[in-house]
């Protein structure tokens, strides 16, 4: 029976974190969650969202802590499987972002410029009509037997 209870706790617990996390009140939800682990110690998903209600928070730090102190009682436990899946879980998770180089800032055309690459694009057009001319007045004069 007090088991049945401490499961509904714990669903009410982490049912009312995320309301308090969705309406904003980070600092509610973290209590709410601290308290969910505090009643289910070994509870993954406990854990996982106090490490997430951390991190969104902006404690990266804390966020990491409370993971390792789940991967240590799994140790504790005797569950080294478990707890090496949730060691290499949170080293993805925890890993730095990789480095975007930067972008170097658009530079817009001078007037000139633009001028130059209209006129070189009336001239790419231009060279490709009279190939077209070229190569249709050749198939032409190839297909009537005519010398070329």
């Amino acid at each position: 029976m007090i088991e049945h209870h401490s499961t509904e706790g714990l669903a009410e617990l982490l049912r009312g974190a995320a309301i308090l996390s969705h309406v904003g009140n980070r600092t509610a939800a973290i209590a709410a969650l601290d308290s969910a682990v505090a009643l289910a110690p070994d509870d993954l998903t406990a854990h996982r969202r106090l490490a997430a209600a951390y991190a969104n928070a902006g404690d990266a730090d804390r966020a990491r802590s409370e993971y390792d102190r789940f991967i240590a009682r799994l140790e504790a436990r005797g569950c080294p499987d478990a707890a090496a899946a949730e060691h290499a879980y949170a080293a993805r998770l925890f890993e730095a972002p990789p480095t975007v180089p930067a972008v170097p800032a658009r530079r817009r055309l001078t007037h000139d410029q633009s001028v130059a690459l209209l006129r070189v694009g009336v001239v790419v057009v231009a060279i490709a009509a009279t190939m077209a001319a070229m190569l249709a007045a050749g198939a032409q004069i190839f297909a009537s037997g005519g010398p070329l």
